[in-house]
């Protein structure tokens, strides 16, 4: 994948870049583009996230750590992996994943490695998430609760889980990606 565009897809021109929305949440900036054909195209907005990763954890007897949590763009509880920002003192995905897999859940140890860096939306965002399996976890504290994020802890069967995501239970999209990519590289099969 080429990040400048190759000659017959050549990248838009940007000729003024502003902030527009500059938050600790988010960061919109509306760029004023050119494509190669002499369309102008402005604004265009992206959105500035900063990098998250996705975490695939499993305990010793195979479960899959899930978290339920209010999600206000939708107004409801939804089902997910343990997920967070990558903050800028992590040393790089997987350290993160470690991280917000214990603040969030209390669990930790075990092997991790990272199974895929996906793009959200690059249409519009300009961030990437990283996907990582943990497996072996284990309790090893309480959850580090924060206001903005009341978590409800459900270890389930992987099996279970599989189910829930092709029946509508899990419905973030890079999450069910995220399941899609890590537990086929755990057992060495696709998911059936």
């Amino acid at each position: 994948m080429s990040d400048t565009g190759d000659d017959d897809l050549p990248a838009w021109r940007v000729e003024a870049s502003r902030l527009v929305v500059d938050d600790r949440w988010l960061r919109v900036r509306a760029d004023d583009c050119v494509t190669a054909e002499g369309v102008r195209i402005a604004p265009f907005f992206v959105t500035e996230y900063p990098d998250w990763v996705i975490v695939v954890a499993l305990d010793d007897a195979g479960n899959l750590l899930l978290v339920d949590q209010y999600r206000h763009g939708w107004g409801v509880i939804s089902r997910e992996l343990p997920t967070g920002a990558i903050d800028p003192t992590d040393a790089d995905p997987v350290a993160a994943g470690r991280r917000e897999l214990l603040e969030e859940t209390g669990f930790g140890g075990g092997t991790w490695r990272l199974v895929a860096t996906l793009a959200p939306n690059p249409a519009t965002q300009s961030n990437r998430c990283h996907a990582v399996l943990a497996t072996g976890v284990c309790r090893l504290a309480e959850p580090m609760d924060e206001p903005t994020e009341r978590l409800r802890l459900s270890v389930i069967p992987v099996a279970d889980a599989i189910t829930q995501a092709r029946v509508g239970g899990i419905v973030q999209a890079m999450h069910v990606a995220a399941l899609a990519m890590a537990l086929p590289q755990h057992w060495g099969a696709p998911l059936a």
